[in-house]
């Protein structure tokens, strides 16, 4: 899910399938799931799950062709994208941009398929079940819903929220039930961190239920689908306050970009301001009816937010911070819990 945006540059959100059981249980080993405020860039974002989430993307740079659209062959470019196969334009461009590009090579590049819609209210919608996302005709090139978009004509607003949600796709890709290869070890490595966060600290939760109190919490202890989708939502929220972060301290300039102590301290009094302010909390739609009537959506409580792994695994085994941002911001994570409650133990 994402949580809301500014009012300002926000788009309503649309609800779309959450992912089927069997292809969360097919990668939890047997055993039972083993293993926002509103600030100067954010919006939490909706996941990936068996419900449907809505999604807030100004821009998702991926094409396919509509009504039969399509290029006269199958070869794509940067320049010249293949409707019908989008990834590898987009992986150019994101390269060229000195954007994070190694996590997205390792999924298929069938894998998600993308189509334009005139969504009138919606900015996008991803389908988790068939690994579908439908983008906005304005998203397309010349609007026409026939190419991929010039990532490098995007918004760092824009491009954070084409990261949200190319984490989702990449998560989604991880727990797909079938795969031609094995994961790579890498890959293995999220996933299995991914499985023991939601065995416990995505699992049995603190949620805040009127989200301005973040000191009245309530205790639950989620469903599989529930802490998946909490999970993924908060990790994505994360990897887009990263892609915007960074694209401001550098102008856009990303490509041979050099940290320097002062771009440090300045990342650093961003992130801390992000957590406190509740910008980097997901949240999650109860899988439970009887819920649902009561709350549509939950919004999970600091004690139960990203901890110091979550970001050490996303910065160092996603996105390829260096090391010293990855300490830096494991630190005020760190730092921050000393002020929280600890989460429910799962003993």
């Amino acid at each position: 899910m994402l949580s809301s945006f500014s009012t300002s540059s926000s788009y309503p959100r649309r609800r779309v399938s959450r992912k089927p059981n069997k292809a969360l249980d097919s990668r939890f080993h047997g055993n039972d799931c083993i293993g926002g405020q509103e600030s100067s860039f954010f919006l939490n974002c909706k996941l990936l799950s068996k419900k449907t989430i809505r999604t807030i993307v100004f821009a998702i740079l991926m094409s396919t062709g509509i009504g039969g659209m399509a290029w006269a062959d199958e070869s794509a470019s940067a320049s010249r994208p293949n409707p019908r196969n989008p990834w590898p334009a987009l992986l150019q461009q994101a390269d060229t941009l000195g954007l994070p590009t190694e996590f997205l090579s390792h999924i298929d590049p069938l894998f998600v398929s993308i189509t334009f819609e005139d969504l009138r209210t919606y900015a996008a919608e991803y389908h988790p079940e068939d690994h579908r996302m439908i983008l906005n005709m304005r998203l397309s090139f010349n609007e026409a819903g026939g190419a991929l978009a010039d990532l490098a004509r995007m918004t760092h607003h824009d491009l954070a929220l084409l990261y949200h949600e190319l984490l989702h796709a990449y998560l989604d890709y991880l727990y797909a039930d079938q795969h031609p290869t094995p994961p790579i070890p890498a890959d293995q490595q999220v996933l299995n961190f991914a499985n023991s966060q939601m065995a416990c600290h995505y699992r049995f939760v603190r949620i805040n239920p009127i989200r301005q109190l973040k000191g009245a919490t309530e205790l639950r202890f989620l469903s599989n689908q529930d802490s998946w989708e909490v999970m993924n939502e908060t990790w994505a929220v994360f990897v887009g306050w990263v892609l915007w972060t960074k694209l401001e301290l550098f102008e856009g300039q990303l490509t041979n970009s050099q940290w320097t102590p002062e771009l440090t301290t300045q990342w650093t009094e961003r992130l801390k301001k992000a957590v406190e302010s509740g910008e980097l909390l997901g949240y999650y739609e109860p899988d439970d009816p009887e819920e649902r009537r009561v709350a549509r959506k939950r919004f999970i409580a600091p004690s139960n937010g990203l901890t110091p792994q979550d970001v050490e695994h996303l910065l160092t085994q996603v996105l390829h911070e260096l090391p010293e941002i990855v300490e830096a911001s494991k630190a005020v994570f760190e730092k921050y819990q000393t002020s929280l409650e600890p989460p429910p133990s799962c003993e």
